[in-house]
């Protein structure tokens, strides 16, 4: 069969791959990421108070919306499986 050696040649550049990645330790990740940035804090977007409470307005009806089409998802599955279960017995026991 044919593709056997670029088969083992992908498994081989795998395995060298994953070699380089376990030698690197998280220290010299965060000292590549300080040189290339030049930065050793986070920063944040600033937003105003206005607008803060305005995201927590939208995220909170945004869950309550959600919360509210899984209970009916869920009410709507537990009925029809339980008129479901209820054919069934009806049908396993009327003969």
């Amino acid at each position: 069969m044919g593709g056997e050696g670029s088969m083992a040649s992908a498994i081989l550049s795998l395995k060298q791959n994953r070699s380089l990645l376990k030698k690197r330790s998280i220290r010299e990740l965060k000292d590549v990421l300080l040189e290339k940035s030049g930065k050793t804090e986070l920063e944040f977007k600033k937003v105003s108070v206005e607008e803060l409470a305005h995201l927590k307005k939208e995220i909170r009806k945004e869950a309550k919306t959600r919360a509210r089409k899984e209970v009916m998802v869920f009410a709507i599955s537990f009925v029809l499986s339980a008129t479901l279960i209820c054919y069934l017995t009806y049908l396993l026991f009327s003969v």
